[in-house]
């Protein structure tokens, strides 16, 4: 104890410090790689499925992307209401 100086002590500190910094570092990198990765999604077939209807018969222009968008979200909100739980729209189609 008698050789440990006040120089040392900031030296230790600040090695110290570094290595926590770095391994904060490695684990933000480990965590933005996560995103990256392909994650199988698998359906809970608890969830029921429902499909919405709208009428017409194409559906490329930007308004019926639209129409499709409100028709998605109507189904989901009365679906959801009956059903009281989570649903999920899995398609869209016209009818006549």
């Amino acid at each position: 104890m008698d050789n440990f100086n006040l120089g040392q002590g900031v030296i230790i500190s600040l090695f110290s410090i570094l290595i926590v910094f770095l391994i904060l570092v490695l684990l933000s990198i480990i965590f933005m790689i996560f995103k990256y990765l392909p994650f199988s999604k698998e359906i809970d077939k608890k969830t029921p499925v429902t499909a919405a209807t709208t009428s017409g018969s194409n559906l490329t222009t930007d308004v019926d992307q639209e129409e499709r968008m409100v028709a998605m979200l109507v189904a989901s909100c009365l679906a959801k209401d009956e059903i009281k739980g989570d649903v999920r729209v899995v398609s869209i189609e016209r009818t006549k």
